[in-house]
C-alpha cells in the first residue's frame, strides 16, 4: 500500500509476510512430529521407552583379571647331551670270538656277558701252570727233607758246605713255588679275559666283530657302551649370568640349579635338572664357564650328542601381578589402567610398570591380584563411567572376546569434548 503526504510525495509502507513464517514453523512442527512418532514406534508404543532409547548406552568393554606370575629371571642356552660314563670294549687277549651275547642297541647291565673268546688255549695254559706249581712244591718238599737229614746227622760227618747247599736248595725251591703261583695267576687272568662283561650299565652300540673273527688288543674296539640314565647336559654360561645366579642361589640358601630343558621338537622335558659340576676356569676366548646338569632319563629321550635348550632360573620365586600390554594407557601424568568394580563402574588407577614378558607386563605397584582391568574398549571409557563388561578367559583371549571388542565401537554415543578428563586422542597404549 502507498500513502501521500502533504508535500505530494508518495510513501511506501512494507508489511511483514506472515505466510512465509507460518510455512517454516509448520515444516519444523512436522519434522518434530515425525521424529517423535518414529521414536514412539521404536519404543513399542510407549513414550517412556522411546525416551530411554534416546539416552546414552554404557560402552561394552572386555575385562581380564590381574594374575600372579613367577617372574624370577630366566635364561635360555644351547646345551649338549653327554653321557656321564662311556666305555670302549676292547679285547685284552688274542683269540677267536665264539659268542656274542647281546642285541645291537640294547640296554645292558653291569656284569652282563657280552663277548666270548675261545678259551681252550688259555685253559691249557692254566693247566700247565698248575703242573709247574705242583713240581715246584715237590722240589721244595724234597729239599726241605734233605736239609733236615743233614741237620740231624753228626756234625763230623757233614761239612758246612753241604749244609749251606741244602739251605740254598730249600730257598730256591720256595722261590720256585712263588714263581709258579704267579704264572698260574696270570694264566687264570688271561682265561678270564675270554669272557668280556659289561663294566657299566647303559646302551650298547653295534658289535663291530662277530662270531668267527680273530681279535686282539691291537685290533680295535668290539663295541661301545654309554650310560643313559642319569645323563648329563652341558652348556656355556656367560660370566655375568654365572655371578647373578650364584648370588641368587646364596640368597635363597641353596646351590641347586632349577633348570628345565626343551627337546629338539620344542616339547618340555618332564624332569628338572640337578647341579652336577662347574668347570674350574672361564674360557678366555668366550668368557663363559661350562656348566653341567644331571637329568633323569628313564624313557631314553635324551640321546648323547643331541642338542637341547636349557632354561635356568634361581630356586627363589619372584611372584608379581601381571596384565596384558593392551590394558595399559598413558597420558602426561604417566601410566594408568581402568579397574572395574562390582557395580560395573570404571575407575582410573595409576600403575608403576615393571619388566615386559611377551604380551604381559609386570605391575610393580597399583594393582592387586583378581582385580578386573579393561583390556578392550578403553577408548570409549572415562573415569567413573558405568560400563557393560564381558570377561576374557584368563589363559588367553578367545575369539568371541576379540569380536566383542571390535563390536564395542558400534552404537556407542560420542562423548562431548568439554567433558572433564583426557580425551581419546590423549590416550596411548604401551
Amino acid at each position: 500500500m502507498s500513502s501521500q503526504d502533504r508535500s505530494g510525495n508518495t510513501e511506501i509502507t512494507r508489511k511483514p509476510r506472515p505466510k512465509i513464517v507460518r510455512t517454516v514453523v509448520t515444516v519444523l512442527i512436522v519434522l518434530l512430529a515425525v521424529f517423535f512418532l518414529r521414536s514412539y514406534l521404536r519404543g513399542g508404543g510407549k513414550p517412556q521407552q522411546a525416551m530411554q532409547s534416546m539416552a546414552p548406552q554404557a560402552p561394552r568393554v572386555v575385562l581380564r583379571e590381574v594374575e600372579l606370575a613367577d617372574l624370577a629371571a630366566s635364561r635360555e642356552y644351547i646345551g649338549r647331551v653327554e653321557a656321564i660314563q662311556s666305555v670302549s670294549l676292547r679285547p685284552q687277549i688274542s683269540g677267536e670270538i665264539v659268542g656274542v651275547h647281546f642285541k645291537d642297541g640294547s640296554l645292558v647291565k653291569a656284569g652282563q656277558a657280552l663277548f666270548s673268546i675261545d678259551r681252550k688255549p688259555y685253559q691249557a695254559t692254566v693247566d700247565l701252570r698248575l703242573a709247574d706249581l705242583a713240581k715246584a712244591e715237590a722240589n721244595y718238599e724234597r729239599a726241605s727233607k734233605y736239609r733236615e737229614r743233614l741237620r740231624a746227622s753228626d756234625s763230623r760227618s757233614v761239612s758246612g758246605n753241604e749244609l749251606d747247599m741244602a739251605e740254598s736248595d730249600v730257598l730256591q725251591a720256595k722261590a720256585a713255588i712263588s714263581q709258579a703261583k704267579a704264572a698260574l695267576k696270570l694264566a687264570e687272568i688271561n682265561l678270564g679275559y675270554t669272557r668280556i662283561n659289561a663294566p657299566i650299565s647303559g646302551r650298547i652300540g653295534k658289535a663291530k666283530f662277530t662270531v668267527g673273527n680273530l681279535v686282539g688288543p691291537a685290533g680295535g674296539e668290539l663295541a661301545r657302551i654309554v650310560q643313559t640314565n642319569p645323563i648329563r647336559v652341558s652348556f656355556a654360561l656367560p660370566d655375568r649370568d654365572y655371578l647373578e645366579q650364584t648370588a641368587a642361589f646364596r640368597s635363597s640358601g641353596t646351590s641347586v640349579y632349577n633348570a628345565t630343558i626343551r627337546l629338539a621338537d620344542g616339547k618340555a622335558y618332564p624332569f628338572r635338572g640337578e647341579r652336577d659340576y662347574e668347570d674350574n676356569a672361564m674360557d678366555e676366548k668366550t668368557g663363559t664357564l661350562m656348566i653341567s646338569l644331571r637329568f633323569k632319563n628313564d624313557d631314553g629321550l635324551l640321546v648323547p650328542g643331541s642338542m637341547v635348550s636349557v632354561a635356568t632360573k634361581p630356586a627363589k620365586k619372584h611372584v608379581a601381578p601381571v596384565i596384558l600390554q593392551e590394558s595399559i594407557l598413558a597420558d602426561e601424568q604417566g601410566d594408568y589402567v581402568y579397574v572395574v568394580d562390582e557395580s560395573n563402574v570404571a575407575h582410573q588407577r595409576r600403575v608403576k610398570l615393571g619388566a615386559e614378558l611377551g604380551q604381559m607386563r609386570e605391575i610393580v605397584s597399583g594393582l592387586r591380584a583378581q582385580e578386573k582391568v579393561i583390556v578392550y574398549g578403553t577408548q570409549f571409557v572415562r573415569p567413573e563411567m558405568t560400563v557393560a563388561p564381558e570377561m576374557m578367559p584368563s589363559a588367553e583371549a578367545s575369539k568371541t572376546a576379540v569380536e566383542l571388542a571390535k563390536e564395542s565401537t558400534k552404537d556407542v554415543p560420542i562423548l562431548s569434548s568439554d567433558r572433564s578428563g583426557p580425551t581419546s586422542s590423549d590416550e596411548g597404549k604401551r
